[in-house]
């Protein structure tokens, strides 16, 4: 019987990763389901609709699992409901000051901190709480799945559970990042009841947003900061004043995946 799947949405289903060997050599019975459906939240849903197994792992196309990461991830999902683990930025080497998110620590926790290129997830839980909102294409869209897993249960965060994945390859890929989680954070925002221009204001104007540990993570939290902002604008015009609605859109997926 398969123990765990290995769900990864992508834009060429056909690509390669260059660790599936590892994965074959793996003690664990797995499946590799690789989807490139419209967007990462109908593709990671299609994954777990295709899967057979009850241990849903979540990489990015470009996460690379370190060490015994299969037989570590099934054997955590045998303890928590839902995991998360260490990654090690292997971008631009000047722009991983900005992935500190990526690094929490080398103990063991609960976590509410989960970044989608390593995360795995048991199928009941799933079944509880629903699958991704596809009104996320891309973009807040883990985050959205784990705000509605936390009301019910933890996320572990195992350090040795290690993926390397690239924060951002180039100064261009980072600000490009920037703006697109800047714009999608407005259908983030109302998804969730949120005061949009409360949250905007928020963003915007809190110092504490634009500084980093150096001058130069500051001046590059800056930069990338105020990008955000522009796309936050453009997406409260695209979906609020462009819409002329203020309540959420109607939810794109079902309950239940």
């Amino acid at each position: 019987m398969t123990d765990i799947a290995i769900i990864i949405p992508t834009l060429d289903a056909d690509r390669t990763f260059g660790w599936e060997s590892k994965l074959r050599a793996s003690p664990v019975e797995a499946e590799l389901v690789v989807r490139d459906d419209d967007g990462a939240s109908a593709a990671r849903n299609a994954g777990i609709r295709e899967a057979s197994a009850d241990k849903l792992v979540f990489l990015d196309d470009d996460s690379v699992p370190r060490g015994d990461y299969f037989e570590r991830v099934s054997a955590l999902l045998e303890e928590h409901p839902a995991v998360t683990g260490r990654i090690r930025d292997t971008g631009a080497h000047a722009l991983r000051c900005l992935s500190t998110q990526y690094e929490q620590g080398e103990s063991g926790h609960v976590t509410e901190t989960v970044v989608g290129c390593n995360m795995a997830v048991r199928r009941e839980v799933i079944d509880d709480i629903g699958g991704f909102d596809e009104r996320l294409p891309y973009g807040h869209e883990e985050t959205e799945l784990v705000d509605r897993l936390c009301e019910r249960y933890d996320v572990w965060y195992a350090p040795d559970l290690v993926v390397d994945h690239p924060f951002a390859e180039s100064l261009g890929g980072y600000l490009e990042k920037q703006y697109r989680h800047g714009r999608e954070a407005i259908p983030y925002y109302r998804i969730r009841n949120e005061n949009v221009h409360r949250r905007i204001a928020r963003f915007a104007l809190v110092p504490s947003h634009y500084t980093g540990q150096t001058p130069t993570a500051t001046a590059l939290e800056t930069l990338g900061q105020l990008v955000a902002v522009v796309g936050m604008v453009q997406g409260y015009v695209a979906h609020v004043a462009g819409d002329g609605a203020d309540d959420p859109p109607e939810r794109h997926t079902d309950d239940h995946v």
